[in-house]
């Protein structure tokens, strides 16, 4: 009979993980530990779902399997997803799952000793974090599972690169549809297609993609806009593999650049360049931003810019490609780059409410260097 079951890892890469995490939590004394946060439950259980704002506990203490509390109409999908860890229901819908999830933890005599709570990204209401730290007698901490999750596993980057492919093949078909009397809707309409068709599973993110104008305000998405002569497009999407996302940027223009755009694009790719070259294990990361600074420092008191040039990116869930937010390449990050950490790195540079260019790729940290996942060539494409 086919397995219809959505299992990406096999037994031991759950159990490789697990163990990783109890050893930083033994490190920091706890005994107990409670994550709401889709992204580490799916990282250390396998459960994912499309309901990622339903609530969902998972407790893991220093031994014994990982108790995984869930809505009732969703132990079907960790029935479909889960591995590594026991999964039950102890309230309904419309209920407020706090004092439920206290009393079954007691109950099982889990609730004992240093219990702490992921503090970090969560769907979960702040009151019910609260009145679970108050039950439990409980402190807040971040980070405890993101710091194991920086490093992907050789099973984690293969899913990266298929990711890789998916997104290379959305963005070429978005490049290729781009043209005059073309919207931002059918622009849109051909990477998606395209990206399904080379078997990308759901998107973390729907697609970016800006014409004209609205090139130039970060975080804009396509409204409608039909593409005239010297507009340039933006595009940025991610192909999805097991739920782990390789996202990227590249801009096309129609005409030949005026000055404006193409001191954008000259400056973009030359920082992204530095990056790439300067990326490496056993590198500061503030030695990379610092890198990237230099290059597009000339115009930084003209443009609208970030100072970040790059963060994780991984096991993904809506809203963010982000899987590791605490760690991104930014001047004040002091910590140094390992091998297998992965990130997105953009530079797209912006003139407020006119033009914006630039260009990103996804890249895993190896000893030898950045091994870039796309193989799209990093240019502004003129059309």
């Amino acid at each position: 009979m086919t397995d219809l079951r959505d299992r990406f890892f096999d037994d031991a890469e759950y159990a490789s993980r697990l163990s990783k995490v109890r050893e930083r939590m033994a490190h920091e004394g706890i005994d107990l530990f409670i994550t709401t946060n889709p992204g580490n439950v799916c990282y250390l259980a396998g459960h994912f779902t499309q309901a990622i704002n339903d609530p969902m506990f998972l407790a893991v203490s220093l031994v014994g399997t990982p108790l995984l509390q869930l809505p009732p109409f969703e132990l079907p999908r960790f029935e479909a997803s889960g591995a590594g860890a026991e999964a039950i229901s102890t309230w309904h819908f419309g209920d407020e799952p706090a004092q439920p999830v206290i009393r079954e933890l007691i109950r099982r005599g889990l609730a004992k000793g240093k219990v702490v709570i992921d503090a970090g990204p969560s769907f979960t209401s702040l009151g019910t974090i609260a009145a679970l730290k108050e039950g439990l007698n409980a402190e807040l901490m971040s980070d405890l599972v993101e710091g194991v999750r920086l490093i992907k596993s050789p099973a984690e980057q293969d899913y990266l690169r298929s990711a890789g492919r998916m997104t290379d093949a959305g963005v070429a078909a978005a490049l290729e549809a781009y043209g005059e009397g073309i919207s931002d809707n059918d622009v849109a309409a051909a990477a998606l297609e395209a990206m399904v068709r080379a078997g990308s599973e759901p998107t973390v993110c729907d697609p970016y993609i800006c014409i004209g104008w609205r090139t130039g305000v970060p975080h804009s998405n396509r409204g409608g806009t039909v593409a005239q002569a010297g507009d340039p497009v933006f595009v940025e999407l991610g192909g999805t593999r097991a739920r782990y996302t390789a996202p990227m940027m590249r801009c096309a223009v129609l005409g030949e650049p005026n000055p404006e755009i193409r001191e954008l694009a000259e400056t973009s790719f030359k920082a992204h360049t530095a990056l790439l070259g300067a990326i490496r294990s056993g590198v500061k990361v503030s030695e990379v931003s610092a890198v990237g600074y230099a290059a597009v420092e000339p115009l930084l008191d003209r443009i609208v810019f970030h100072y970040s040039y790059g963060y994780a990116v991984g096991l993904s869930f809506p809203p963010t490609w982000a899987d590791c937010p605490h760690f991104p390449i930014h001047a004040e990050n002091t910590a140094t780059l390992e091998a297998g950490m992965v990130f997105h790195v953009p530079v797209m540079l912006r003139f407020e409410g006119r033009y914006g260019v630039g260009c990103s790729d996804t890249v895993i940290v190896t000893e030898e260097g950045a091994e870039t996942l796309s193989r799209l060539p990093r240019e502004l494409l003129v059309k």
